[in-house]
């Protein structure tokens, strides 16, 4: 494994600055190189992490067109719980909010 990879798993590891700094002392690293290395090492880990970040889709999330059906479903219902159906709206509309923030919120 050479120093970049091994700087790099620390930083994947979930080591502190100064646990790597440390670390990577012990493993016979100079000054200059643990400098060097451990700014190598964050620019990479961060852009693998940014590149992870826009590849996976967000999971729990509702697709625009369902949420617009869901809310113009919920608008209808509140519309016949004002005109009498009080019951069936309110209880309809709970559930589709419920719906809605559980999606907005995963």
């Amino acid at each position: 494994m050479n120093k970049l990879d091994y700087s790099i798993s620390l930083r994947e590891k979930g080591f502190t600055s100064n646990e790597i700094k440390k670390k990577m002392k012990e493993k016979g690293f100079e000054e200059s190189e643990i400098q060097y290395y451990f700014e190598k090492s964050d620019e990479i880990f961060l852009n693998k992490l940014i590149q992870n970040n826009r590849t996976s889709k967000p999971k729990g999330k509702l697709s625009k067109g369902i949420k617009m059906i869901l809310l113009t479903l919920s608008l209808t219902l509140l519309i016949s719980a004002f005109l009498g159906y009080a019951r069936i709206g309110l209880i309809g509309i709970f559930i589709i909010w419920s719906l809605v923030g559980l999606s907005s919120y995963r």
